[in-house]
């Protein structure tokens, strides 16, 4: 039996593909000894967890990132884990596109701008004189890729003929990936960041991962450089070090789908947060943040769920090969 943890609420997609070999969070009855793979969606999949199913021999993330699951526990319990990679590739690199875009092209700030000028005419600077020094000639400037997987891959690739310049950094590519991607490679950050001035990162969260994005990391980018982040918030140590880089000037703008904290909360008192909720803050035009969805559009949902959905049932009869972690 297969077992999905939470989140889901309608449940159509998956009984079309496994039929009565699931049961779900929702059921108050349940007999777990007889659950061989658990489908995951946010829970927590740790020792503790792990125990009320004795039986388990499998466990099926329905997105990409498995930071939730233990899977030191569950390799040395020969428990396998799947993720679920490419659902969503393309989504989170137009996302990553269109906050580079937005952000170097000064998008929001000239709506905001222009709203304050049909409510309040400036003589002096009546429409069009209303220009920003910080707006990017792209095919001037470098854009340095962390981490060239899929998604890093597909941004390289659409950004290609937008950029003067792609640079990345990857030690887990083979050699000649460079040639592939037409991109200059770079065999340390700092090289990268002195050679980039638009940062993008697209990197799975792990213990060499976590808290990468720091004030240390910030003070060696370029002034005015810009800095995205679609992958996982865990790779940002604090949103105090984006906030002071910011301030400084070492950072122009900033995109975030996700944040170390979600939802984040205002009662930490953020300094991040709160200049970019105020609409008269001079860094608020500079922040954009997404509440970590660039990996939807109804295509993706659909197709994350059936390709989850599928390689659960597999993992039922014991069949399942790609996508294995451990």
């Amino acid at each position: 039996m297969i077992f999905i943890t939470d989140y889901i609420k309608n449940f159509e997609i998956e009984e079309e593909i496994l039929g009565s070999n699931f049961s779900s969070y929702k059921e108050e009855q349940l007999d777990k000894s007889k659950i061989k793979v658990l489908l995951v969606w946010h829970a927590e999949i740790n020792e503790i967890t792990l125990q009320d199913f004795p039986n388990l021999h499998s466990i099926v993330r329905y997105g990409v990132g498995v930071d939730n699951i233990d899977i030191d526990f569950c390799r040395k319990n020969r428990i396998e884990v799947f993720n679920n990679p490419d659902y969503g590739v393309d989504e989170v690199s137009d996302t990553t596109i269109a906050m580079i875009l937005a952000l170097g092209r000064n998008i929001g700030k000239y709506n905001n701008k222009a709203k304050e000028l049909i409510k309040a005419p400036n003589i002096e600077n009546p429409w069009q004189e209303n220009t920003d020094f910080s707006s990017i000639r792209f095919k001037e400037i470098s854009l340095g890729l962390i981490g060239v997987g899929r998604i890093g891959s597909s941004v390289a690739l659409k950004m290609k003929n937008i950029v003067r310049n792609l640079n990345f950094y990857d030690p887990y590519v083979p050699l000649g990936y460079e040639k592939v991607l037409g991109a200059n490679r770079f065999n340390s950050l700092e090289k990268l960041l002195e050679n980039s001035q638009i940062i993008s990162f697209h990197v799975p969260l792990n213990e060499e991962t976590k808290g990468m994005i720091n004030r240390s990391f910030i003070n060696k980018m370029q002034d005015n450089s810009i800095l995205i982040n679609t992958s996982r918030g865990g790779i940002i140590d604090s949103l105090d070090c984006l906030y002071n880089g910011l301030s400084s000037g070492k950072l122009s703008s900033l995109g975030l789908d996700v944040l170390p904290q979600e939802p984040p909360s205002l009662s930490k008192k953020e300094e991040l947060l709160t200049s970019w909720i105020a609409e008269n803050n001079e860094l608020s035009d500079k922040i954009i943040i997404n509440p970590h969805t660039s990996y939807y559009s109804p295509e993706s949902y659909k197709e994350m769920r059936e390709k989850a959905a599928t390689m659960a049932l597999n993992c039922l009869h014991k069949k399942q090969v790609d996508n294995k972690i451990v």
